[in-house]
């Protein structure tokens, strides 16, 4: 189970990169932590940095994926994604969040839906994970990996309606990797990836276009 008083606002918690404990199970544990104790984005970042890098970047893309009614789930999921991720670039020894984000309260219906809905799915594809491409999934990933999940966590938190799934299992497929030291996980991480810069692109140009047709900004100038 998850143990330790998790560490004060703001304060720097371990960067490991795989965790020998099932996911799902982590996953568990993290939601009868919780039981009893007020949710904060530094709180969870604190326990979950007793686990690992993947395990932290796994919980924090789950909110982009599931529906979280009544919660800003991709501006606030995907800013501490950002400012995460950053830190896998620059190289840091310990994550930490600002002051703000840290004590933004976390509903605990959103723990207890990413147990219930996704816990079984995700005991699932453990089964099939397994080292392979393992230079995919090594300490040399990390900062070039870092970047690929800034791009997602922006995507994230941009307003782009059903924006939100597509980098958010980019990322989620990337922690399952870096967890079990599986390159193929991840390069289905990055496939996403690279369709959520797509989709994102279509959706932005295309409004773009629309707005651009109503207003008369594409037109040429008039005649004389």
């Amino acid at each position: 189970h998850l143990t330790g008083v998790p560490p004060g606002v703001g304060q720097r918690v371990p960067v490991t990169v795989q965790t020998e404990k099932s996911l799902s199970l982590v996953l568990a544990d993290l939601l009868a932590h919780f039981e009893t104790r007020r949710v904060t984005l530094g709180r969870l970042l604190a326990v979950l940095g007793e686990q690992a890098t993947a395990m932290v970047l796994l919980v924090f893309s789950i909110p982009a994926i599931i529906p979280t009614p009544g919660v800003p789930a991709g501006m606030i999921f995907g800013t501490v994604l950002v400012v995460l991720s950053c830190q896998l670039v620059v190289g840091t020894r310990r994550f930490w969040l600002p002051k703000r984000l840290s004590r933004i309260e976390v509903p605990r219906t959103l723990l207890s839906g990413m147990v219930v809905r996704l816990g079984p799915k995700l005991q699932w594809i453990e089964t099939w994970l397994r080292p392979r491409w393992t230079g995919l999934a090594g300490q040399a990933a990390l900062r070039p990996l870092g970047i690929v999940v800034v791009v997602m966590g922006v995507i994230i938190a941009l307003p782009v309606p059903f924006g939100n799934v597509l980098p958010g299992l980019s990322v989620f497929f990337i922690a399952l990797g870096l967890a079990q030291r599986d390159g193929v996980a991840i390069g289905i991480g990055l496939a996403f990836g690279l369709a959520a810069i797509a989709f994102t692109a279509f959706i932005l140009l295309g409004g773009w276009w629309l707005i651009s047709g109503w207003f008369g900004f594409s037109s040429g100038p008039a005649p004389a």
